[in-house]
């Protein structure tokens, strides 16, 4: 066939080294039909796997590995490279390699008709311990080196490839293990000492490499479709109709650059969202002038009644000076009367004095004065002596409770009892002052010490209670940086991810089996039972965030690597603490593994010395060949881990917070003691004030008889005349108290008239003061003075108090409304600012410039020119929609008639018996097949890019002809593409999602696929119905037919032969192939893909060897007899007997 002569790259062979149970392989493919049989297991998907891997330049392989055997296999790279050969308890897994290596994937392509050869190919670096690879793709010119990228024995990178020894090839393929494959430090090396630096090409970047690939290595494929259709072909799953499927990989998405109208009408839709922009704008600023007129409006109200209150104020004022003055006027006569009396009075009592001191000579004459002087010096004196006897009662009755104290000495009690006496000698008192003194000190130094013991206990009993009130919450009493720190990075990763990460504590996630290890565990975890643990997926924004938190305030959190930790997996010894702990999250696990995996369990000392790290259940440590104390306090105040914790704990803060209280009321009643010792009688004044008091006691018994003596004698004297004296003199004494009496009284009166003249003196110059000034500082206005002679003249007997208080309350109420008006002023304001924050206004202005202004320019200049704008920008997307859009749909839908007929031609020359088979695309039938008579109507034959000078001297694009047939219809696409004028922001997302599917020609076509059978009576039957009612093979043979033809057009075959293209790969690869059709099915099928060209590997078990042998050029069989060892026979054609035989 004509596509059997273009030149294209064939695969001719394949390197595997280390590759899943293959160790070493060089596998030889036919440039035709090449067959993979064996049974289910055998190694054909693993060949296949890591072609996927060279041709996608994808490591992940999660996508397309083993999907042909299982639609839900999650086999992994590392499970491929290492060669895994089952999965043991906890899910650990055993593997062939088991030491460091490298593996080989490697291409060779040949050009088939110059025979230049080059290779393509991937190399991995393994590290069994951790699992990490390392890989390096790459690139040469020639063929497959001799070494086959395998070095060992005695060769050298230095010697060129050409001069090893032939017989190496041999080994290699043998698989004799006389050397290992190349590292992706060797392979590089050897590249670039044996090719010239524009022959050869590596990187470890995909990406990089995969543009290279496609764009370069297998001759210009497209990125995204080609490893979409690859994969697909593999397990072969038609799970796309048919119709779908000839549209998506026949007739593929045309970039058909619409961009001077997308941007015509993106443009028009950015002026319609200004024009609607500037309108909401004016019509907040217009609802912000009305707010502003509502304040000022509102303002006035309240000044008029601000000047009613002033004016009243000053009508007020008047009234007050003015009774003021007459009040003055009566006080100043009432004044003049009350001095004339208080004149009448001073002189009535200048009269009684005289009396008075004429009645005390005639007394003082007669001896009586003289006696009663001496009595009246003698009773001073005695009342003195009274006194020190009641303080001597008083002390001698303090010092009796001494007697009931324990701490007092006899001898003291002795003395105590001859001071009550009065027989106690100086000696004596000093000596009891001493011993009380000495009692007194004791018990001031008791009181202090507990009184400071008591502080110190109470706070620490504060303390526990604060700790024992959390953990009754539920709540640990961790650090409070911990819990900060904790609260921050959660913040973060809310703010970073835009969900809620948890961050918790490591003792939060633990929980201890056995009560016997707790305290060990507490303590040898320490201060690391209180990482923070957060999701391996979020340990790295998690990480990013501790590293701004306060350096010092922080400096004793930690947070866990878990992302790190996840890379690898630590396992626990036998008899470890590890064991001991419960986890959910495998990550903790594997943590706490990391933590305690090698602290051993013990019982005795001479365990203790058998391992490098072990501890006891009581908390003996041994370590660093050190045997110490785990530090307690990490096992009982800071014991966090698990429920159980929390629960211990209790009991431990409530045991040490009852003993506190016990020793708090013991400490309290020694301090009432000591306090009771205190309120005792010390006698702290001098011994010489005690003794002066029983000296007191002596004298008072002499004075008492002088007393009495004095009073006889006076009895004897009184008697006759002095008695008629005295009670002249008691008389005078009693009209002098009353004159005084009366006279203060008066004198009180005018002085408190003169302090109210005074006073009304000074308020009249005041409030005339205040008068003059309220008169020239009161703002008034026309329409306010009218307003209050209006309202004032209409009340008939004005109070103001009254009418005051009137005012007073409509001001509030006034006051209240313009408060409310300017809070809706600036809640209209601020709510502006925050839908337009590039206005720099502010939200609380007392005047409206700002916003006054901006509305009176947007008002009278920006809507109208964004409005010629608009309806300009509509106009060009008009036009633009006439003169290009409908000439690029039209075009493209001609290249898609082409490229069916070419199909169609390469199809009609194959041979399926009687049937054939061919791809129709034809008019829309559905509702969009309207527009394609508009694209495809003969009037349209002008190329509008072909017309040159002014458009209006050329003959129309639009023939008046083809206007009035399709004009309505144009129009409605248009407007599908424009939105109108008032359209919302829903309505400009369905304008681009229209533009998006009218702008794809498939639009407008229909896909399908035929079978013809030829006969006596030709039939043709439509595919895309029939295809789900027949029965397996007669179900498959047209999908590999629209299979194949899909990569057809992906390599390019159907390129007109005439034309130039550079040679593609054609390999098609599918597994488990024809798995429903019969051997003459099988065979139509194999022949259409050897007639494409293609260079083809199916596979399949070999129970359905016989339906493939006559048909294919070379045979792969495949054989895995123990599950650990690959092998591969091959077999050309010439060799089918020998195979035949064997099975």
């Amino acid at each position: 066939m004509e596509n059997n002569n273009q030149a294209f790259k064939a695969v001719t062979r394949i390197v595997l080294n280390n590759w899943h149970y293959i160790d070493a392989k060089v596998l030889e493919l036919n440039r035709s039909i090449n067959f993979f049989t064996g049974h289910s297991g055998s190694g054909k998907s693993t060949v296949i796997d890591a072609l996927q891997i060279v041709l996608y330049a994808n490591t992940d392989g999660r996508g397309f590995f083993n999907k042909a055997a299982a639609d839900d296999s999650d086999r992994s790279l590392i499970e491929y490279l290492r060669g895994m050969i089952n999965i043991g308890e906890n899910d650990q897994a055993k593997y062939k390699r088991n030491r460091n290596f490298s593996t080989t994937i490697a291409l060779e392509l040949t050009q088939t008709v110059t025979g230049e050869k080059e290779c393509i190919g991937v190399v991995f670096d393994v590290e069994t311990a951790t699992n990490e690879i390392t890989r390096l793709f790459f690139w040469h010119r020639g063929g497959l080196p001799e070494h086959f990228y395998r070095v060992g024995g005695q060769m050298s990178l230095d010697v060129p490839s050409q001069t090893y020894p032939a017989e190496y090839e041999v080994s290699v393929k043998e698989n004799t293990g006389a050397a290992r494959a190349m590292t992706t430090v060797e392979l590089k090396t050897w590249l670039n000492r044996n090719f010239a630096r524009e022959d050869w090409f590596a990187t470890s970047n995909n990406e990089r490499f995969r543009r290279n690939l496609y764009d370069i290595y297998l001759g210009g494929l497209d990125m995204e479709k080609f490893p979409r259709l690859f994969k697909r072909a593999i397990p072969f799953r038609m799970n796309i109709r048919l119709e779908d499927f000839v549209k998506e990989y026949i007739c593929m998405e045309q970039d058909i650059h619409i961009e001077d109208m997308q941007e015509s009408v993106i443009l028009y839709g950015r002026m319609r969202k200004r024009i609607e922009d500037t309108a909401e704008e004016i019509g907040q600023l217009e609802e912000i002038r009305d707010g502003f007129a509502a304040v000022r409006g509102q303002e006035d109200v309240l000044g008029s009644l601000r000047y009613r209150t002033e004016r009243l104020g000053l009508m007020q004022m008047q009234e007050q000076i003015s009774l003021l003055e007459a009040r003055m006027e009566t006080g100043k006569k009432d004044l003049e009367t009350l001095e004339d009396t208080l004149a009448s009075l001073n002189r009535q009592k200048e009269k009684c004095a005289k009396e008075h001191e004429e009645i005390n000579r005639e007394i003082l004459q007669s001896g009586y004065g003289e006696l009663e002087a001496k009595r009246r010096d003698l009773s001073e004196n005695l009342e003195l002596l009274l006194r020190s006897e009641r303080k001597k009662n008083a002390l001698c009755e303090s010092l009796a409770a001494w007697e009931e104290e324990d701490s007092i000495s006899n001898q003291a009690l002795w003395d105590i009892d001859a001071f009550r006496k009065g027989e106690i000698t100086g000696d004596g008192l000093l000596r009891l002052k001493k011993e009380l003194g000495g009692i007194r000190d004791e018990a001031e130094r008791q009181r202090q010490d507990a009184a400071s013991e008591k502080r110190s206990l109470q706070k620490e009993a504060a303390l526990l209670e604060k700790d024992l009130k959390e953990l009754q919450m539920g709540k640990k009493a961790y650090p409070k940086a911990l819990e900060e720190a904790r609260i921050q990075i959660q913040r973060g990763l809310y703010e970073k991810i835009g969900k809620t990460i948890p961050v918790r504590v490591l003792a939060d996630l633990l929980d201890i089996r056995d009560e016997k290890w707790r305290n060990a565990l507490e303590g040898y975890l320490g201060w690391n039972k209180l990482t923070l643990m957060v999701d391996p997926a979020f340990a790295a924004q998690a990480m990013e965030i501790y590293e701004g938190l306060d350096a010092a305030r922080f400096s004793r959190v930690a947070l866990a690597d878990t992302g790190k930790l996840s890379e690898q997996e630590f396992t626990a010894r036998s008899a470890s603490l590890a064991e001991e702990v419960e986890c959910r999250e495998k990550y903790v696990k594997n943590y706490v593994n990391f933590l305690l995996g090698n602290v051993i369990k013990c019982e005795t000392i001479e365990q203790l010395r058998q391992c490098r790290v072990g501890v006891t259940a009581d908390c003996l440590l041994y370590q660093s060949f050190q045997l110490r104390r785990l530090n307690p306090e990490q096992y009982t105040k800071r014991a966090f881990i698990g429920e159980k914790s929390l629960h211990k704990r209790q009991k431990e803060l409530s045991a040490q917070l009852s003993g506190l209280r016990r020793e708090l009321q013991r400490r309290e009643e020694e301090a009432e003691q000591a306090a009771r010792l205190l309120s005792l009688e010390y006698l702290s004044e001098p011994a010489e004030t005690y003794l002066e008091l029983f000296s007191d006691m002596r004298e008072k018994g002499r004075k008492q008889e002088q007393l009495a003596r004095l009073d006889e004698k006076l009895s004897q004297v009184g008697e006759g005349a002095v008695e008629a004296l005295k009670e002249r003199l008691s008389e005078v004494d009693d009209r002098q108290r009353a004159l005084e009496k009366e006279i203060d009284a008066v004198k009180l009166r005018i002085y408190d008239q003169n302090r109210k003249l005074e006073k009304d003196g000074q308020d009249v110059l005041e409030k005339n003061e205040a008068l003059l000034s309220g008169r020239k500082s009161l703002v008034s206005s026309p329409n306010w003075e009218e307003a209050f002679d209006t309202w004032f003249s209409g009340i008939r007997k004005p109070s103001f108090d009254a009418l005051l208080k009137q005012t007073g309350e409509e001001a509030s109420a006034a006051q209240s409304l313009l408060e409310e008006k300017k809070d809706a002023l600036v809640d209209l304001r601020s709510d502006y600012l925050r839908k337009h924050p590039g206005r720099d206004f502010s939200a609380s202005a007392a005047d409206n410039t700002d916003y006054q202004e901006l509305l009176d320019r947007l008002s009278c200049e920006q809507i109208q020119e964004y409005e010629r704008i608009a309806a300009k920008q509509a106009q060009t997307a008009v036009e633009h929609f006439k003169e290009d859009f409908i000439y690029k749909i039209r075009s493209a839908i001609k290249e898609a008639f082409l490229r069916r007929d070419e199909l169609n031609r390469i199809l009609r020359s194959l041979n399926f018996g009687k049937d054939r088979y061919q791809f129709r695309i034809s008019r829309n039938r559905g509702p969009d097949g309207a527009y394609y008579d508009m694209f495809m109507d003969e009037s349209l034959e002008i190329d509008p890019s072909a017309l040159s000078g002014s458009m209006d001297r050329q003959m129309d694009l639009f023939s008046m002809d083809h206007e009035k047939k399709y004009g309505a219809l144009m129009n409605d696409l248009i407007r599908m593409f424009l939105p109108p004028q008032t359209a919302d922001a829903k309505q400009q997302e369905e304008a681009k999602r229209n533009m998006e599917k009218y702008s794809d020609y498939r639009t407008y076509l229909s896909f399908e696929m035929e079978q013809i059978v030829e006969g006596d009576d030709r039939l043709v039957i439509d595919l895309s119905k029939m295809i789900r009612k027949n029965s397996g093979g007669e179900g498959q043979n047209p999908l590999y037919v629209a299979l194949l033809a899909s990569f057809a057009q992906a390599y390019h075959i159907s390129a007109s032969p005439g034309g130039t293209r550079r040679p593609t790969i054609r390999l098609v690869v599918l597994d488990e192939a024809f798995s429903k059709m019969d051997a003459e099915k099988v065979a139509s099928c194999i022949e259409l893909i050897r007639g494409l060209g293609f260079q083809a590997i199916i596979s399949a078990t070999n129970d359905k060897i016989q339906n493939y042998l006559e048909n294919v050029d070379k045979t792969f069989v495949f054989a895995n007899p123990n599950k650990k060892s690959i092998s591969i026979q091959e077999f050309e054609k010439k060799d089918y007997g020998e195979l035949e035989g064997e099975e």
